[in-house]
């Protein structure tokens, strides 16, 4: 991807770069209160590292996309300013692609996955617990 000198954003730029996902273990439905416990357990433990890494993430993409907003909306680049703006791509699109922001981004999205189906198993055994507990006149 060569950087558009004319100061606008090319409109085959994409800002994140493809990568393979890697879906959550499979957590079967939660039969036994231990199982249950230790579903939470699991959810609890990483929780935390979810939130750190989405808000991580989240605001490495804000600064990036008003980054790429700005960069948009300059004016068409002298000779100079053209290699300067060049250079700018340049940095912007490495920063879009560093690896260790990409693994953040999918380490994020693997959580997100992960707890989201946890709680789903959690809530469908209590759900099943409360049904069978309940006795109707």
């Amino acid at each position: 991807l060569t950087p558009n000198l004319q100061g606008t954003v090319p409109p085959d730029h994409k800002t994140s770069v493809p990568r393979p996902r890697r879906q959550p273990q499979p957590y079967p439905p939660v039969s036994s209160e231990r199982e249950r416990s230790r579903y939470v357990a699991v959810f609890q433990d990483q929780y935390g590292e979810f939130l750190e890494l989405q808000q991580e993430v989240g605001s490495t993409q804000a600064k990036l996309q008003q980054l790429e907003a700005l960069m948009s909306s300059l004016p068409p680049p002298q000779s100079q300013e053209a290699q300067v703006a060049a250079r700018v791509w340049r940095e912007f699109e490495k920063k879009w692609k560093d690896p260790g922001f990409l693994d953040k981004q999918l380490r994020c999205l693997y959580l997100k996955a992960k707890l989201r189906h946890l709680k789903t198993q959690i809530q469908k055994f209590d759900d099943q617990e409360d049904s069978e507990g309940s006795v109707y006149f």
